[in-house]
């Protein structure tokens, strides 16, 4: 078995060390009952510190045909330091990319994700993008993200690295800098570590950023992501026009596109807006939604046939119920203790009526494939005085036990689809 991997783009295809590949993939953001990505590891438990989450969580991925993850921050010495913090804490990603591994047998590719990017948006405004802080601010992502590859792009279990997640603001957009930039860390993380890929993740806005943007990609080792969250519940529609759209978008300079988020809430709310659990009619149609996307994305592939999609990660491995909290007791906020992460689900500002979803709401602590459940919480202590009660054992100094995942039918009817294909693929 093959000790590195070299993924290549040709057209809409990616192979990996000359296969075809399609993503069955996940979302994984497993951010545990208690915190939030505010908080060290800021939204990155694949470090050795939080390896009874992901110990927790590889090997029911492997049994159910996952065989792509994307996350959404990496955490580095930079971002420890810039948050107050030793740059020798851990961040060693190295037993996590090598369990993902697995010695080659039925492996997890990881598409790693960098945090910092999401919040400077105004770091890539035409009206901004001369000022001094903001060049800075580019020179730093870039560094850092070079450094990431630099670190862990040798990994066997790395396909490449999504150099940013939904920062294509309509205004970004306009700007041609903003897509010259990205084409210039891509082709320099291509120097770095030869055979790895990268892509922009970007907000489903019909196209318009694979329209502006795709004359500028000239790195060969760039793809598109998109996060969508298209079409209802019926079988036929699945994603709509998002493929044929998107091939006219990039017929000048063919690159695949990968789903890097598609899902839906497991959820609904009452008559008095109490988000509660679907009903057994709401479920049945759950499964229908996740079924039919998932077929519309492989009747699109573009491992086999003229598709243009190279798979997708569904959105989401877990619940977040970090996501839940009303105003006044959110991560950090002054009043957070001692109500803050509680597990009530709460419906938040824009969490809305949204009708072609199973349970018609956007509630976004909900999209799991698992629910969780915390494993004694009125045992546990604050880290601080006053603080809040989470997943960190304050007298151990280490972490309590990973919250307990509890499956969904909706996840059993995506997993066995996914199995379906890798028998299919395999014949």
């Amino acid at each position: 078995m093959e000790s590195t991997t070299n993924w290549v783009i040709d057209q809409y295809k990616i192979t990996v060390n000359g296969q075809p590949f399609f993503g069955n993939g996940v979302s994984y953001a497993p951010v545990p009952w208690g915190t939030c990505p505010d908080f060290v590891p800021y939204g990155d438990f694949t470090i050795n510190t939080w390896s009874s989450i992901w110990r927790r969580d590889l090997e029911v991925m492997r049994a159910n045909g996952i065989n792509l993850l994307k996350t959404y921050n990496t955490l580095d010495s930079a971002q420890l330091i810039a948050g107050g913090k030793p740059g020798n804490w851990d961040h060693d990603h190295k037993a996590f990319l090598d369990a993902c591994w697995n010695n080659g047998k039925n492996p997890i590719y990881v598409l790693m994700g960098y945090g910092p990017p999401k919040e400077k948006q105004s770091a890539f405004l035409p009206e901004t993008w001369p000022e001094k802080k903001n060049v800075d601010l580019r020179a730093s992502f870039k560094t850092g993200l070079l450094n990431l590859a630099s670190a862990w792009g040798a990994y066997p279990a790395v396909m490449g690295f999504a150099m940013a997640n939904e920062v294509n603001a309509e205004n970004v957009i306009q700007n041609p800098l903003f897509f010259k930039y990205w084409n210039e860390v891509a082709t320099a993380i291509g120097s770095a570590v030869p055979g790895k890929l990268t892509t922009l993740v970007n907000s489903d806005d019909s196209m318009h950023t694979a329209t502006k943007g795709n004359s500028y990609i000239t790195a060969a080792n760039f793809f598109w992501g998109y996060n969508v969250y298209r079409g209802d519940w019926t079988h036929a529609n699945g994603f709509g026009d998002l493929f044929s759209t998107y091939k006219t978008a990039t017929a000048a300079n063919p690159r695949p596109l990968m789903l890097t988020e598609w899902g839906v809430p497991a959820s609904t709310h009452d008559a008095a807006g109490n988000i509660q659990a679907m009903n057994a009619t709401q479920m049945d149609n759950l499964v229908t939604y996740v079924t039919g996307h998932y077929n519309d994305m492989v009747a699109n592939r573009s491992d086999s046939g003229t598709g243009v999609c190279c798979g997708g990660t569904y959105f989401e491995w877990t619940d977040e119920w970090w996501k839940a909290d009303p105003d006044g007791t959110k991560c950090l906020e002054a009043n957070a203790a001692p109500t803050c992460n509680s597990g009530v689900w709460n419906p938040g500002p824009n969490m809305a009526f949204v009708p072609h979803f199973p349970g018609n709401y956007y509630d976004e602590e909900a999209f799991g494939l698992f629910s969780i459940t915390p494993v004694s919480p009125a045992t546990r202590k604050p880290v601080e005085k006053d603080g809040c009660i989470g997943p960190w054992n304050p007298d151990a100094n280490a972490p309590y036990a990973p919250d307990v995942l509890t499956e969904r039918p909706h996840a059993k009817a995506l997993f066995t689809a996914m199995l379906g294909f890798k028998k299919a693929a395999a014949l």
